[in-house]
């Protein structure tokens, strides 16, 4: 059983993005495994508001003074796609698991570089396609293949 204090602590970077609000937010505080432990994002003033919005106590707007707290054990990054493998490779150096959003890298060889950093320091990490779970999209999908929208001849 998982209590308060064996709880995964997440730093999320991107808690005023599209998806951070909407998707990873209410995803890690409803998970019992995980605790929203700091939040990141590139402003002070969106930081704060960010954390006092979703009652986390820590609040960053510089991800390598976030991965410097060793309390934060796991880091999500779900910022827009340039940044991906910047934060992913900042916190995986600080020693952290990552979450990131799909893409990971620009390229194959910025992956392959951040997968084998990953092995190196033998840290868990993921790439997610969160959209794939999205109501709006299963929806789609639903009418799709229902007929709805009639024979599809592009995508």
């Amino acid at each position: 059983m998982t209590t308060p204090a064996n709880r995964l602590r997440v730093g999320l970077i991107g808690a005023t993005g599209r998806w951070g609000p909407s998707a990873h937010i209410p995803a890690i505080q409803g998970l019992p495994e995980t605790e929203l432990y700091a939040v990141c994002t590139a402003h002070e003033e969106t930081a704060q508001a960010s954390a006092q919005k979703y009652s986390v106590e820590l609040a960053y707007h510089d991800d390598t003074a976030m991965n410097a707290n060793s309390q934060v054990e796991a880091v999500a990054v779900v910022v827009r796609v340039p940044t991906h493998y910047a934060l992913t490779k900042n916190a995986l150096e600080a020693g952290k698991h990552v979450y990131c959003e799909w893409p990971l890298g620009a390229n194959l060889k910025e992956t392959e570089e951040l997968a084998s950093l990953a092995r190196e320091k033998g840290l868990h990490t993921m790439v997610g396609l969160q959209r794939r779970a999205s109501p709006v999209y299963l929806r789609l999908k639903e009418l799709v293949a229902g007929g709805y929208v009639g024979e599809v001849q592009a995508v």
